[in-house]
This record gives structure tokens, sequence and C-alpha cells, in this order.
């Protein structure tokens, strides 16, 4: 009985040994990852949102925040410096693969920080100029400043836009010609883009 015992004890032990091998040998799947997130506005701080990453299976990431910022932080926070409507984008990898996760985030409450006045010092072929901003419509050059000496912002018949701090590009046209470009806005100050005639 005692030799029996310790023979069926042995046998145990083999196949446990090598069941364990066995398993230890076969080769780790990594499942590709799936790219999620969330955010909140950080209290207090009209633009700053932080990204909460739910991606799962990932070890690597790449986020676009739709406004020229990026990260390959896993959470990150930023401050975005205008109102308006960001496209943000995660990428989510490891070494199986990618995934790729979208939502909107609305900016509200940015403090709008100095601001560009478009003049022009003549009336050219006599037509309103129209005046863009990042593709939007601002409003209509309607009076001219033939001394050559840049009107302040606010004045009637130019068009004048408060904004936060950036570079924006611009588009201006009258009935026979056209403007673009880019014009910077800085903290507190009021920048001032001539349209020659």
């Amino acid at each position: 009985m005692k030799q029996l015992f310790s023979s069926s004890l042995f046998k145990s032990a083999y196949l446990l040994f090598f069941w364990v091998i066995a398993i230890s040998c076969q080769p780790k799947i990594t499942p590709k990852p799936v790219a999620d997130f969330s955010f909140e506005s950080v209290p207090n701080e009209p633009g700053r949102i932080k990204f909460i990453n739910r991606s799962q299976h990932a070890t690597r990431y790449q986020w676009n925040f739709g406004d020229g910022q990026s990260s390959t932080e896993s959470d990150p926070t930023i401050k975005y410096g205008r109102n308006g409507l960001f496209s943000v984008e995660l990428t989510a990898k490891n070494t199986a693969g990618t995934d790729v996760a979208n939502n909107s985030v609305l900016i509200e409450g940015v403090t709008v920080s100095g601001s560009v006045i478009f003049w022009t010092n003549s009336r050219g072929d006599g037509s309103d100029i129209e005046v863009q901003l990042d593709g939007q419509l601002k409003g209509a050059i309607t009076s001219a400043q033939p001394s050559g000496n840049a009107p302040g912002c606010g004045t009637d018949g130019f068009v004048t836009v408060y904004t936060s701090n950036g570079t924006f590009s611009y588009y201006a046209k009258s009935k026979t010609k056209s403007w673009s470009g880019v014009v910077t806005v800085q903290n507190g100050t009021c920048t001032n883009k001539l349209l020659a005639q």
C-alpha cells in the first residue's frame, strides 16, 4: 500500500509538473486596444479641460485637441485659448494595433484678451469690404481712414474683433479686390490690420 501511495503521488506530481510547463509555454495573446475617453471642465478655470483616458489594453497614446495642441500623456489637462467647438481625437496603441476615439468639446467662457481692427485707407471701388476671421464673417468695413493713421479698436465704420490671444487667418473682399493673410492678437492690445487700396 505504501508503494502504491508513493507511486500515485509520484505520478500526480509528474503530471502536475508537465501541465505547469505546458501552460507556461503557451504564447500570450495581446488584445487590440480599445480607445475611449471622457472629459470634464476644471472648476473656476474657463477653457481648462481634464481628459480622462478610459482606453483598454493600450500602452501608448496620441491626443489631438482640435486647436493645434497635442499630447502623449495618458490623462492630460489642457487650456483652450478661445471659445468654440473643438474635435478631440485619441489614438490608443499597443503591439497588436491601434484604435481611435473622437468627441467634440464645447469651450465657453474664455475671457477675450485682445482685439484687432481691420481698416482701409481708401474707398477703392466704393463697395463695402467684408471681413472673415478663421472662416467666420465678422462684419463689413463701410468707412475709410485716408490719413494713414489707424483708427482705434471699436471705431464705427471699421471691423473690430475681440478675441483671445493667438494667430488667426483672415480673408476680406470688396467687389473688385480681396485680401488674405494672418493676424496675431496679443493680450490687452489693439492690433490694426490695414487693407490697403
